[in-house]
């Protein structure tokens, strides 16, 4: 009796111990399977924040590169029109310089060949038109196969403006349309100066 009472005993700790383990390999598998779902878990959201501050990197480093780019077109832009200014502040000084009482005359005699029109007049600053009117009605208008008018503009102050079939057609010669004609024969070359300095040759 007392050996039966005594393997009862046995068997039911054993089994109780039995079934504990089993509790508790369980609950050990089961804490394992959970640490390894917050590993994974945290290891995905890392990976993510990751690939997004690099994305969101290259991004900015692509917009500040934009803005480079972009600012330095906008200072190459201005040094070329600075340029393009003097340039054309150095031509007018030139024109100026160049354009004497005798220039004038000489280019409305070559000029005066190739005007066919029978209303020709030639616009000077007041000092010229004083100084020159009695040269148009002239030696200037026996070139044509009429007279010519003179006529004074403050608008001009070197050079002359000749007026054709009452004005319809105007041709300009004062330092401001010779200046900007030459500007124009300089801008490819200056914008080829502009372009190698940008690429550094």
């Amino acid at each position: 009796m007392a050996e039966d009472l005594q393997s009862l005993i046995d068997r039911i700790q054993k089994d109780a111990v039995g079934k504990a383990e089993t509790e508790a390999q369980a609950i050990i598998a089961k804490a394992k399977a959970q640490a390894a779902e917050i590993i994974k878990s945290a290891e995905t959201e890392a990976r993510t924040k990751l690939e997004k501050a690099d994305t969101e990197a290259k991004a900015f480093e692509e917009r500040s590169e934009r803005t480079l780019e972009q600012a330095a077109r906008d200072l190459l832009l201005t040094i070329g029109k600075n340029l393009e200014k003097m340039l054309f502040d150095i031509l007018s000084l030139e024109v100026e310089k160049s354009l004497s009482e005798d220039t004038i005359k000489a280019m409305l005699l070559t000029l005066s060949k190739s005007y066919a029109s029978d209303d020709v007049a030639v616009v000077f600053s007041d000092a010229d038109a004083k100084k020159l009117a009695s040269f148009i009605t002239g030696e200037f208008s026996k070139m044509l196969s009429r007279g010519a008018m003179v006529e004074s503009d403050s608008s001009v102050r070197f050079g002359f403006r000749v007026k054709l079939d009452g004005g319809k057609v105007t041709q300009e010669f004062t330092k401001e349309a010779m200046a900007e004609a030459l500007s124009a024969l300089l801008r490819p070359q200056l914008a080829k100066i502009v372009s190698h300095a940008a690429q550094g040759k």
